[in-house]
């Protein structure tokens, strides 16, 4: 052998122990430096606040014991890095040949158990974040059960880990190999039989979550009757639904269990079925008491019995003048003694009429429009109150008060034409009124003061407001009619006639001299 030779081989030998070593520094040092890091941190942060409780500590330790694992991995990743890239000039030496591939397979190794345990902590710490530890513990499974699955999941996990061992160092195809791999599919068997008995009632349970949130009968301020316990929904979740009894109680209950219960709903419109019932309710409005008339109507369908002259005396309503809205709503609040809410929505925070309407009605309320009636009729020339009992498509059924020749009875209005009725006149611009009887959506909407479609409207919303809001009015967007069944099987659209079409309309009850609109005067 020649001197050239000799020292080529001596240069590749030295070329990989160098390396070798180079690794290991590496290794060593950034191992020291994270463990260096973690006690700064410990000692900086952990220490820091005289109130921390036992369990704040405890989550700040985790993140700090995370927080290493990560950094291990990334020191690990850089000396695989190095020792793998060719940064050194020869592989030739056959003594040494074979360590980098032992301590890449090491290394790998190593940096399989913290993933396996970085992941299984994550995990774990996101789980009991959605309360599924809770869960566990409602339905039965201890805390040695639980944690029995968690380390079959974890040892699963490893398997991997010691099969791409295998597989790095070449013996993949062996024995051993189709051993664990058998193992593999025996845990992941194992795992998902044990997961789907322990699980299925929290897949029922969500099932049912997800069904209850988007039903138009279990929503937050319905009055609702479960077994022996009767109460008000406060929230639906997707794993419970919490009421709030009669007797000051929250109820926290499975939706599988309100699923299998049989509950009671409160139905605040159930007189009004056909025409004939709307006739029923009809009220011909006194001069200038459109509006006490259109409550009156509303508050007779609710189950109050007021007269427009009560209800006008409240507000103060005089011939040629008319109401005003705040006035029309503190009369109805305070004859109901709080039971039915009225809220105003004004012209200008109105989004899409057509669909706030069925929104409303949905929720059990009804609506009082206040608009500028000569828009829908060009013979009139007065503002007006009058009743929206329910939406067919984009048409609006409304029960007009009034008793002229001019308009009065029930007929279909065109939401964009209301729409542009609620716009300026005489000065100002008007809107409409929600009224909501107690133990119904809307009213519990209106207690909250979510009465606008649009949430920049709100000058502040909190994030649950803002969820509720989104909830219902995607609900909202899917109907497409909101009228008794009955109602609008028996209602045909009429040949519309100065803008409106006519369903029905009372014998005019005028006196002699009176003008066309005269005593349909409102604001």
């Amino acid at each position: 052998m020649s001197l050239s030779t000799a020292l080529a081989d001596l240069s590749a030998g030295q070329g990989a122990l160098f390396r070798t070593l180079v690794t290991l520094g590496l290794l060593v040092g950034g191992h020291i430096l994270v463990k260096i890091f973690a006690v700064i941190v410990r000692k900086t942060w952990m220490q820091r606040g005289e109130d921390l409780t036992k369990k704040a500590i405890q989550k700040r330790y985790d993140a700090v014991k995370n927080i290493t694992y990560i950094l291990d991995a990334v020191v690990i990743a850089a000396a695989l890095l190095y020792l793998n890239t060719g940064l050194t000039t020869t592989l030739t030496e056959k003594l040494t040949s074979g360590l980098p591939d032992i301590l890449s397979v090491l290394l790998i190794g190593i940096l399989g158990i913290l993933l396996v345990n970085f992941v299984t902590k994550f995990a774990s710490g996101f789980l009991n974040r959605l309360g599924t530890r809770n869960y566990l513990r409602e339905i039965g499974l201890s805390q040695n059960a639980t944690r029995l699955l968690s380390l079959i999941v974890k040892g699963f996990l490893y398997l991997v880990v010691f099969q791409v061992v295998l597989e790095q160092l070449g013996i993949g195809n062996t024995f051993l190999d189709k051993a664990i791999t058998a193992s593999a599919y025996a845990a992941v068997f194992l795992v998902a039989g044990l997961a789907f008995w322990g699980f299925k009632d929290l897949a029922r349970n969500m099932a049912a979550g997800l069904y209850l949130k988007n039903s138009r009968l279990v929503r937050p301020g319905e009055k609702v009757y479960l077994e022996e316990e009767s109460g008000e929904i406060r929230d639906v979740d997707l794993f419970s639904t919490e009421v709030e009894t009669d007797g000051g109680y929250r109820l926290l209950t499975q939706n599988s269990k309100i699923m299998d219960a049989d509950l009671k709903f409160k139905d605040t419109q159930s007189d009004i079925e056909t025409l004939e019932d709307v006739k029923r309710h009809f009220t011909a409005q006194d001069p200038s008491y459109c509006g006490p008339a259109s409550a009156e109507m509303a508050l007779s369908i609710f189950g109050y019995r007021y007269g427009q002259e009560t209800i006008g005396e409240m507000c103060d309503t005089e011939v040629g003048v008319g109401t005003m809205p705040d006035d029309l709503i503190e009369s109805i609040e305070t004859l109901t003694d709080g039971e039915v809410k009225a809220a105003y929505v004004e012209y200008d925070k109105i989004t899409d009429l057509a669909d706030e309407f069925k929104i409303w009605f949905n929720d059990g309320a009804l609506i009082i429009p206040n608009f500028a009636k000569p828009v829908l009729f060009p013979q009139a020339d007065t503002a007006h109150y009058s009743l929206c009992v329910g939406v067919e498509g984009e048409d609006l059924l409304i029960v007009d008060p009034s008793t002229s020749t001019v308009s009065g009875g029930v007929y279909y209005a065109d939401s964009s034409e209301m729409l542009e009725a609620m716009g300026e006149f005489e000065g100002r611009s008007r809107g409409y009124l929600v009224l909501a009887p107690e133990d119904t959506t809307a009213y519990w909407r209106i207690n909250k003061g979510l009465i606008y479609a649009d949430k920049s409207f709100y000058d502040e919303i909190s994030k649950n407001m803002e969820l509720q809001l989104r909830r219902i009015l995607r609900q909202g967007r899917i109907l497409k009619n909101v009228l008794p069944e009955d109602l609008q099987s028996y209602l045909d659209k009429w040949k519309k006639e100065e803008k409106v079409g006519r369903v029905w309309k009372p014998e005019s009850k005028r006196k002699e001299g009176e003008e066309d609109g005269t005593t349909d005067s409102g604001e």
